[in-house]
């Protein structure tokens, strides 16, 4: 096993972790988060439906399970990233396009959603890399 694939473990740990944090904020200090937003921002962030905090939850959660599988080296984490990303994908869908995210926000206001997309891409194919290296332990069939 190399050592960066440690590395790369350790660096899926934090990041999902910093989203678990983000999503706190955004359930329990989203009035503090809003502060230098404008009125048409404060308005779009109010509009959000409480099922996109529900997928928000779901990407985030499946996220540190899967950095916590990378771990412990097993198969599995390969379908929990994909959860994950597909979590992502509904939530960045319906929060930036359907709700009207990209127009409210600007274009910079997608840097942020895009860098989250191409992470929780990186590690379901990571975790697929992983898997074809057989760097995961192998399952004990009884």
């Amino acid at each position: 096993m190399p050592a960066w694939y440690w590395v790369l473990a350790s660096a899926a740990l934090l990041w999902n972790l910093l989203g678990c944090a983000f999503l706190g904020v955004e359930l329990f200090a989203q009035e503090s988060m809003m502060k230098s937003m404008n009125e048409d921002q404060k308005a779009w962030v109010r509009s959000i439906p409480r099922w996109v905090y529900f997928v928000y939850a779901l990407a985030v959660s499946t996220g540190v399970a899967g950095s916590i599988g990378l771990f412990v080296r097993q198969d599995w984490v390969l379908s929990v990233f994909a959860v994950s990303l597909a979590a992502v994908l509904v939530q960045m869908i319906y929060t930036m396009i359907i709700a009207g995210g990209l127009r409210v926000m600007g274009p910079s206001g997608a840097s942020m959603p895009a860098v989250v997309i191409v992470i929780a891409a990186a590690l379901l194919w990571f975790s697929w890399f992983a898997r074809n290296k057989n760097w995961f332990a192998p399952t004990v069939d009884q």
